[in-house]
């Protein structure tokens, strides 16, 4: 289990997670091939689906090779299996949701924790985008609001974006291969989480595309 600080939470985040009936989708091109999905308050309860994740999922830290060592990834990382046990109602909904929009196979969901402004990702793109042409990347915002910026592959001007909770965000077209994402750290910033949906390849039985961590069993 992993404790939340507290924070300062909105009433439209609070209460029982289900998707808004309301919320619209705003299409952003970013350029001739890359384009981005922005809904706004997409999710209703979005901080207590990130209470219940927060104490419900086996949270692991990653380490990655950096100036010749391992270091430890500054943000925690979690699966969430549609039907486990420790899952949330919602997450099947979402899984739907996104599937008829986007296409079949965005059901291997799993969050990425930001505890504190300390916590962050460096500029990247998704290694989906290794292994699939033009991947769909979806992301819906836990908690307490953070930066999320794009830009050109390599550095250029890009878009800076402000995701609160339960704002969700969709990446498609060439995004993964001609564009680069990050959550940079900043001074204070009170928990976040990113529950993110991709295509996933599988070859010969081997998930190729992401990290894969254990779920548990019990609530």
């Amino acid at each position: 289990m992993t404790p939340l600080a507290a924070y300062q939470t909105s009433l439209f985040a609070q209460g029982e997670p289900a998707l808004s009936d309301t919320a619209g989708v705003e299409r952003i091109n970013l350029d001739q091939t890359s384009w981005i999905d922005l809904s706004r308050g997409w999710l209703h309860g979005a901080d207590d689906l990130l209470d219940r994740l927060a104490t419900g999922l086996a949270w692991e830290s990653a380490r990655r090779p950096m100036y010749g060592s391992l270091v430890e990834e500054p943000r925690l990382h979690a699966s969430v299996a549609l039907g486990a046990p420790s899952t949330p109602a919602v997450i099947g909904p979402i899984t739907h949701w996104l599937e008829a929009r986007y296409g079949e196979g965005l059901t291997s969901g799993f969050v990425n924790y930001y505890r504190n402004g300390a916590d962050s990702v460096a500029w990247h793109a998704d290694r989906v985008g290794m292994h699939r042409v033009d991947p769909v990347v979806a992301l819906v915002s836990l908690g307490g609001p953070r930066r999320f910026q794009l830009r050109p592959m390599g550095g250029g001007a890009g878009l800076r974006l402000m995701l609160g909770s339960g704002d969700l965000l969709v990446m498609g077209g060439a995004c993964q291969h001609n564009w680069e994402h990050c959550v940079k750290p900043q001074r204070h910033a009170d928990p976040r989480m990113s529950l993110t949906f991709r295509h996933i390849e599988d070859n010969g039985g081997e998930i190729i595309g992401r990290r894969t961590f254990s779920v548990p069993t019990t609530n």
